[in-house]
Protein backbone atom coordinates (compact mmCIF):
# COMPACT_ATOMS: atom_id res chain seq x y z
CA UNK A 1 0.00 0.00 0.00
CA UNK A 2 1.64 3.41 -0.94
CA UNK A 3 1.85 5.69 1.99
CA UNK A 4 0.18 9.13 1.88
CA UNK A 5 2.01 10.58 5.06
CA UNK A 6 5.02 13.40 4.45
CA UNK A 7 6.76 13.86 1.27
CA UNK A 8 9.59 11.37 0.56
CA UNK A 9 13.12 12.98 1.89
CA UNK A 10 14.05 13.45 -1.90
CA UNK A 11 10.95 15.99 -2.69
CA UNK A 12 11.65 17.58 0.27
CA UNK A 13 15.66 18.07 -0.09
CA UNK A 14 14.52 19.12 -4.24
CA UNK A 15 11.70 21.70 -2.55
CA UNK A 16 14.33 23.09 -0.08
CA UNK A 17 16.75 23.36 -3.10
CA UNK A 18 14.32 25.26 -5.70
CA UNK A 19 13.62 27.44 -2.25
CA UNK A 20 17.06 28.75 -1.91
CA UNK A 21 17.79 29.18 -5.43
CA UNK A 22 15.26 31.51 -6.05
CA UNK A 23 15.44 33.06 -2.94
CA UNK A 24 19.52 33.21 -4.09
CA UNK A 25 17.86 34.84 -7.36
CA UNK A 26 15.87 37.62 -5.58
CA UNK A 27 18.53 38.57 -3.71
CA UNK A 28 21.15 38.69 -6.13
CA UNK A 29 18.48 40.61 -8.15
CA UNK A 30 18.24 43.07 -5.50
CA UNK A 31 22.11 43.48 -5.24
CA UNK A 32 22.47 44.67 -9.09
CA UNK A 33 19.81 46.96 -8.76
CA UNK A 34 20.48 48.48 -5.95
CA UNK A 35 24.43 48.51 -6.23
CA UNK A 36 25.92 52.18 -6.18
CA UNK A 37 22.64 53.42 -4.58
CA UNK A 38 23.12 56.64 -1.90
CA UNK A 39 21.81 55.59 1.38
CA UNK A 40 21.83 59.03 2.58
CA UNK A 41 19.35 59.75 -0.36
CA UNK A 42 17.27 56.56 0.66
CA UNK A 43 17.16 58.10 4.27
CA UNK A 44 16.24 61.77 2.92
CA UNK A 45 13.50 60.25 1.38
CA UNK A 46 12.03 58.21 3.50
CA UNK A 47 12.46 60.98 6.49
CA UNK A 48 10.13 63.70 3.98
CA UNK A 49 7.19 60.62 3.98
CA UNK A 50 3.98 62.75 5.09
CA UNK A 51 2.46 60.48 7.93
CA UNK A 52 -1.25 61.74 6.74
CA UNK A 53 -0.63 60.03 3.51
CA UNK A 54 1.04 56.88 5.57
CA UNK A 55 -2.48 56.99 7.85
CA UNK A 56 -4.53 57.22 4.73
CA UNK A 57 -2.83 54.06 3.37
CA UNK A 58 -2.68 52.10 6.52
CA UNK A 59 -6.34 52.53 6.76
CA UNK A 60 -7.07 51.15 3.08
CA UNK A 61 -4.86 48.60 4.10
CA UNK A 62 -7.03 47.74 7.38
CA UNK A 63 -10.79 48.34 4.87
CA UNK A 64 -8.74 45.56 2.46
CA UNK A 65 -9.30 42.64 5.22
CA UNK A 66 -12.85 43.65 5.43
CA UNK A 67 -13.52 43.35 2.07
CA UNK A 68 -11.42 40.07 1.58
CA UNK A 69 -13.92 38.91 4.80
CA UNK A 70 -16.95 39.77 2.42
CA UNK A 71 -16.25 37.37 0.08
CA UNK A 72 -15.86 35.15 2.70
CA UNK A 73 -19.30 35.64 4.19
CA UNK A 74 -20.68 34.98 0.69
CA UNK A 75 -19.28 31.51 0.08
CA UNK A 76 -19.67 30.32 3.55
CA UNK A 77 -23.65 31.57 3.53
CA UNK A 78 -25.02 27.87 4.38
CA UNK A 79 -22.39 28.17 7.21
CA UNK A 80 -23.69 30.64 9.03
CA UNK A 81 -21.14 32.25 10.39
CA UNK A 82 -21.12 35.71 12.06
CA UNK A 83 -19.41 38.73 9.98
CA UNK A 84 -17.30 40.28 12.72
CA UNK A 85 -16.16 36.31 13.10
CA UNK A 86 -14.95 36.58 9.71
CA UNK A 87 -13.32 39.73 9.92
CA UNK A 88 -11.23 38.72 13.10
CA UNK A 89 -10.20 36.00 11.02
CA UNK A 90 -9.04 37.78 8.21
CA UNK A 91 -6.94 39.72 10.46
CA UNK A 92 -5.83 36.96 12.09
CA UNK A 93 -4.60 35.36 8.66
CA UNK A 94 -2.82 38.12 7.73
CA UNK A 95 -0.93 38.36 10.77
CA UNK A 96 0.09 35.11 10.86
CA UNK A 97 1.55 35.22 7.07
CA UNK A 98 3.41 38.57 7.93
CA UNK A 99 5.22 37.12 10.72
CA UNK A 100 5.45 32.56 9.82
CA UNK A 101 7.09 30.63 6.96
CA UNK A 102 4.77 30.73 3.61
CA UNK A 103 1.26 28.98 3.91
CA UNK A 104 1.00 29.06 7.86
CA UNK A 105 -1.75 32.20 7.50
CA UNK A 106 -3.67 29.91 5.69
CA UNK A 107 -3.41 27.06 7.75
CA UNK A 108 -4.58 29.45 10.46
CA UNK A 109 -7.99 30.03 8.88
CA UNK A 110 -8.17 25.90 8.15
CA UNK A 111 -7.93 25.88 12.22
CA UNK A 112 -10.49 28.33 12.74
CA UNK A 113 -12.71 27.59 10.37
CA UNK A 114 -12.54 23.81 11.85
CA UNK A 115 -13.75 25.07 14.84
CA UNK A 116 -16.53 26.36 13.58
CA UNK A 117 -18.17 23.46 12.23
CA UNK A 118 -16.09 24.22 8.67
CA UNK A 119 -14.27 21.07 7.16
CA UNK A 120 -11.11 21.04 5.64
CA UNK A 121 -11.95 19.92 2.77
CA UNK A 122 -14.19 23.00 2.11
CA UNK A 123 -11.95 25.43 3.60
CA UNK A 124 -8.96 25.10 1.20
CA UNK A 125 -11.46 24.11 -2.02
CA UNK A 126 -12.61 27.95 -1.27
CA UNK A 127 -9.14 29.25 -0.61
CA UNK A 128 -8.63 28.45 -4.08
CA UNK A 129 -11.77 30.28 -5.05
CA UNK A 130 -11.18 33.17 -3.44
CA UNK A 131 -7.80 33.11 -4.71
CA UNK A 132 -8.97 33.10 -8.29
CA UNK A 133 -11.12 36.03 -7.39
CA UNK A 134 -8.53 38.04 -5.84
CA UNK A 135 -6.91 37.61 -9.27
CA UNK A 136 -9.46 38.37 -11.22
CA UNK A 137 -9.89 41.40 -9.13
CA UNK A 138 -7.20 43.25 -10.65
CA UNK A 139 -8.12 42.51 -14.70
CA UNK A 140 -10.49 45.55 -14.54
CA UNK A 141 -7.60 47.80 -13.99
CA UNK A 142 -5.23 45.89 -16.20
CA UNK A 143 -6.96 48.32 -19.15
CA UNK A 144 -4.79 50.98 -17.93
CA UNK A 145 -1.77 49.40 -19.06
CA UNK A 146 -3.11 48.55 -22.70
CA UNK A 147 -4.46 52.02 -23.21
CA UNK A 148 -2.40 53.85 -26.00
CA UNK A 149 -0.09 56.29 -24.31
CA UNK A 150 0.26 54.52 -21.02
CA UNK A 151 4.01 55.25 -21.30
CA UNK A 152 4.99 51.30 -19.85
CA UNK A 153 7.44 49.06 -21.11
CA UNK A 154 6.25 46.74 -23.80
CA UNK A 155 7.32 43.61 -21.19
CA UNK A 156 4.64 44.89 -18.97
CA UNK A 157 1.60 45.15 -21.48
CA UNK A 158 3.29 41.05 -22.75
CA UNK A 159 2.48 40.21 -18.73
CA UNK A 160 -1.13 41.65 -18.64
CA UNK A 161 -1.84 39.77 -21.62
CA UNK A 162 -0.84 36.45 -20.35
CA UNK A 163 -2.42 37.37 -16.89
CA UNK A 164 -5.09 37.51 -18.74
CA UNK A 165 -5.05 34.54 -20.77
CA UNK A 166 -3.89 32.48 -17.48
CA UNK A 167 -7.72 33.78 -15.58
CA UNK A 168 -9.37 32.29 -18.69
CA UNK A 169 -8.06 29.06 -18.67
CA UNK A 170 -8.75 29.11 -15.12
CA UNK A 171 -11.95 30.51 -16.01
CA UNK A 172 -13.06 27.50 -17.88
CA UNK A 173 -11.58 24.72 -15.67
CA UNK A 174 -13.62 26.37 -12.42
CA UNK A 175 -16.89 26.33 -14.87
CA UNK A 176 -16.28 22.90 -15.12
CA UNK A 177 -15.90 21.89 -12.20
CA UNK A 178 -18.12 23.58 -10.42
CA UNK A 179 -20.91 21.76 -11.96
CA UNK A 180 -22.89 19.63 -10.07
CA UNK A 181 -21.09 16.29 -9.06
CA UNK A 182 -22.43 12.90 -8.98
CA UNK A 183 -21.69 10.96 -5.90
CA UNK A 184 -18.33 8.95 -7.01
CA UNK A 185 -19.76 5.33 -8.53
CA UNK A 186 -17.24 3.73 -6.10
CA UNK A 187 -15.62 4.29 -2.52
CA UNK A 188 -12.49 5.43 -2.17
CA UNK A 189 -11.07 8.52 -0.04
CA UNK A 190 -9.23 10.28 -3.02
CA UNK A 191 -13.08 10.09 -4.77
CA UNK A 192 -14.48 10.97 -1.83
CA UNK A 193 -12.36 14.15 -0.99
CA UNK A 194 -12.88 15.55 -4.59
CA UNK A 195 -17.15 15.08 -4.80
CA UNK A 196 -16.46 17.05 -1.14
CA UNK A 197 -14.60 19.79 -2.88
CA UNK A 198 -17.05 19.81 -5.64
CA UNK A 199 -20.21 19.78 -3.45
CA UNK A 200 -18.46 22.95 -1.54
CA UNK A 201 -18.27 24.83 -4.25
CA UNK A 202 -22.67 24.57 -3.91
CA UNK A 203 -22.87 28.46 -3.00
CA UNK A 204 -20.17 29.88 -5.53
CA UNK A 205 -22.66 28.43 -8.14
CA UNK A 206 -25.43 30.76 -7.74
CA UNK A 207 -25.12 34.40 -9.35
CA UNK A 208 -25.44 36.34 -6.45
CA UNK A 209 -22.50 34.44 -4.56
CA UNK A 210 -20.81 34.87 -7.99
CA UNK A 211 -21.46 38.70 -8.40
CA UNK A 212 -20.11 39.31 -4.25
CA UNK A 213 -17.10 37.34 -4.74
CA UNK A 214 -16.74 39.62 -7.66
CA UNK A 215 -17.97 43.15 -6.10
CA UNK A 216 -15.62 42.40 -2.68
CA UNK A 217 -12.52 41.38 -4.93
CA UNK A 218 -12.66 44.84 -7.29
CA UNK A 219 -13.24 46.60 -4.11
CA UNK A 220 -10.02 45.03 -2.57
CA UNK A 221 -8.26 45.62 -5.49
CA UNK A 222 -9.28 49.40 -5.79
CA UNK A 223 -8.27 49.75 -1.83
CA UNK A 224 -4.59 48.66 -2.86
CA UNK A 225 -4.22 50.78 -5.60
CA UNK A 226 -6.26 53.59 -3.02
CA UNK A 227 -2.84 52.35 -0.75
CA UNK A 228 -0.36 52.28 -3.64
CA UNK A 229 -1.53 56.28 -4.59
CA UNK A 230 -1.03 57.45 -0.96
CA UNK A 231 2.17 55.69 -0.52
CA UNK A 232 3.36 57.55 -4.09
CA UNK A 233 2.01 60.78 -2.10
CA UNK A 234 3.67 60.82 0.49
CA UNK A 235 7.05 60.33 -0.56
CA UNK A 236 6.12 62.72 -3.39
CA UNK A 237 6.65 60.50 -5.75
CA UNK A 238 4.85 61.10 -9.20
CA UNK A 239 3.89 57.86 -10.26
CA UNK A 240 1.07 57.72 -13.56
CA UNK A 241 -1.83 54.97 -12.86
CA UNK A 242 -0.44 52.81 -15.24
CA UNK A 243 2.96 52.55 -13.30
CA UNK A 244 0.99 51.50 -10.16
CA UNK A 245 -1.04 49.48 -11.90
CA UNK A 246 2.00 47.73 -12.73
CA UNK A 247 3.36 47.35 -9.54
CA UNK A 248 -0.07 45.66 -7.84
CA UNK A 249 0.66 43.22 -10.99
CA UNK A 250 4.18 42.49 -10.34
CA UNK A 251 3.73 41.59 -6.67
CA UNK A 252 0.61 39.19 -7.78
CA UNK A 253 3.08 37.73 -10.39
CA UNK A 254 5.55 37.94 -6.90
CA UNK A 255 2.97 35.94 -4.84
CA UNK A 256 3.40 32.50 -6.90
CA UNK A 257 7.51 32.20 -6.08
CA UNK A 258 8.04 30.89 -2.37
CA UNK A 259 8.93 33.67 0.42
CA UNK A 260 10.15 34.50 2.95
CA UNK A 261 7.35 35.39 6.13
CA UNK A 262 5.75 38.69 4.77
CA UNK A 263 7.01 38.26 1.42
CA UNK A 264 9.94 39.43 2.46
CA UNK A 265 12.63 40.05 -0.55
CA UNK A 266 10.06 38.87 -3.55
CA UNK A 267 7.70 41.92 -2.63
CA UNK A 268 10.66 44.65 -2.69
CA UNK A 269 12.24 42.82 -5.90
CA UNK A 270 8.76 42.87 -7.69
CA UNK A 271 7.90 46.92 -6.76
CA UNK A 272 11.62 47.71 -8.03
CA UNK A 273 10.67 46.01 -11.06
CA UNK A 274 7.95 47.36 -11.90
CA UNK A 275 9.32 51.15 -10.83
CA UNK A 276 12.89 50.44 -12.85
CA UNK A 277 12.87 53.47 -15.39
CA UNK A 278 10.16 55.78 -13.52
CA UNK A 279 11.77 56.35 -10.27
CA UNK A 280 15.68 56.17 -9.34
CA UNK A 281 16.96 53.70 -6.83
CA UNK A 282 16.49 55.36 -3.57
CA UNK A 283 13.13 56.46 -4.54
CA UNK A 284 11.88 52.97 -6.42
CA UNK A 285 14.00 51.03 -2.71
CA UNK A 286 11.83 54.24 -0.34
CA UNK A 287 8.72 53.04 -2.22
CA UNK A 288 8.81 49.46 -1.88
CA UNK A 289 9.74 49.29 1.80
CA UNK A 290 7.19 51.86 3.11
CA UNK A 291 4.66 49.84 0.41
CA UNK A 292 5.45 47.00 1.92
CA UNK A 293 5.51 48.32 6.06
CA UNK A 294 2.13 50.17 5.58
CA UNK A 295 1.06 46.41 4.48
CA UNK A 296 2.86 44.04 6.67
CA UNK A 297 3.17 46.02 10.40
CA UNK A 298 0.00 47.12 10.75
CA UNK A 299 -1.54 43.77 10.13
CA UNK A 300 0.98 42.20 12.85
CA UNK A 301 -1.17 44.02 16.00
CA UNK A 302 -4.67 44.17 14.60
CA UNK A 303 -3.91 40.31 14.07
CA UNK A 304 -2.71 39.42 17.36
CA UNK A 305 -5.57 41.42 18.63
CA UNK A 306 -8.40 39.26 16.46
CA UNK A 307 -6.44 36.26 17.96
CA UNK A 308 -6.59 36.81 21.40
CA UNK A 309 -10.30 37.99 21.05
CA UNK A 310 -11.26 35.21 19.02
CA UNK A 311 -9.93 32.59 21.13
CA UNK A 312 -11.46 34.66 24.17
CA UNK A 313 -14.61 34.48 22.95
CA UNK A 314 -14.58 30.69 22.27
CA UNK A 315 -13.39 29.80 25.41
CA UNK A 316 -16.15 31.63 27.04
CA UNK A 317 -18.64 29.79 24.86
CA UNK A 318 -17.07 26.35 26.17
CA UNK A 319 -17.25 26.66 29.56
CA UNK A 320 -21.02 28.30 29.28
CA UNK A 321 -21.96 25.27 27.57
CA UNK A 322 -20.56 23.25 30.01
Amino acid sequence: MTPTGSPPESRRTRDRVVRALLFAAVGVSLVITLRGMDPGHLWTVLKGADWRWLAVAVLANAASQVTRAVGWNAMLTDSRLRFPLLVRIEFAVQAAAAVSPEGVGEFVRVGYLLREGVARTVTVTLMLVRKYFSSLGLVPFLVVLWWPGSGVPGWAVAVAWAYLAVLTVETVLILRVARTPRAPAREGRLRRIVFDARTSLGSVRHPRVFAELGAAAVATRTLDLVAAVAVARALDLRLTAAVLVLVLLSIEVSNILPTLPGQLGTFEAAVLGATAGFLGQAEGLAFALVFHAQQVLPQIPLGMMAMAGTSIRRERTERNST
